[in-house]
């Protein structure tokens, strides 16, 4: 009997929302408030930029030699991982060790939830949905990060450390949403290009 997998889409839906969440997108005034100067902030960046470029082929391989779920909940991990140091970090080389599991946290989910949503949709034989649901993944995408960016300026100046817990807490609702997935049986390796965002 065939294997259906339409509540994959409703879960991808709600790690697409949880995982794009823009509350630390207003990282550069935080850093700036953690004592960094600008040239510091530019190289933070550079480091995330630079990581992410090294880290393409080798997430790209466990990509493949791994299940969607396993880099999925390893993206997620390196995600949380980085909000706890950078509320722990009083240094500038732990700020830019966050910002390089920042990076590979962004590899590792960089495409795979398309992709398993794609190979999803083959197994039920409806594979004509998916532009339909990836354009609802990119407007669930702007609504996240918009929320996000909203809630972190009230923290700007009363607490600004709350948004990386309230990275931390949602880093954990998309683990959950993660856990909920079936892994397809197919697997095609479809890969779209996701949409770069950074810490």
């Amino acid at each position: 009997m065939k294997i259906k997998y339409h509540k994959n889409i409703k879960y991808s839906y709600y790690y697409s929302f949880f995982s794009f969440f823009g509350v630390t997108g207003l990282w550069v005034i935080y850093l700036q408030q953690a004592g960094l100067t600008l040239f510091e902030v530019g190289l933070c960046e550079s480091i995330f930029h630079i990581g992410s470029f090294l880290f393409e082929v080798p997430s790209g391989l466990l990509a493949d030699r791994f299940s969607y779920k396993t880099v999925l909940v390893a993206g997620r991990l390196m995600s949380i991982l980085s909000a706890v140091i950078m509320l722990l970090a009083q240094s500038f080389w732990l700020f830019a060790f966050s910002f390089i599991l920042s990076a590979f946290s962004y590899n590792l989910q960089s495409g795979t939830i398309d992709a398993m949503m794609y190979d999803s949709l083959i197994e039920s034989k409806q594979t004509s949905d998916f532009p339909k649901i990836i354009s609802k993944t990119e407007i669930i995408f702007e609504v996240a990060d918009t929320i996000g960016v909203v809630i972190a300026g009230f923290f700007v100046h009363w607490h600004f450390e709350l948004t990386y817990v309230i990275a931390v807490l949602v880093g954990f609702f998309a683990l959950i949403s993660v856990l909920f997935l079936k892994e397809p049986l197919k697997m095609h390796r479809f890969k779209p290009i996701q949409l770069k965002k950074q810490n």
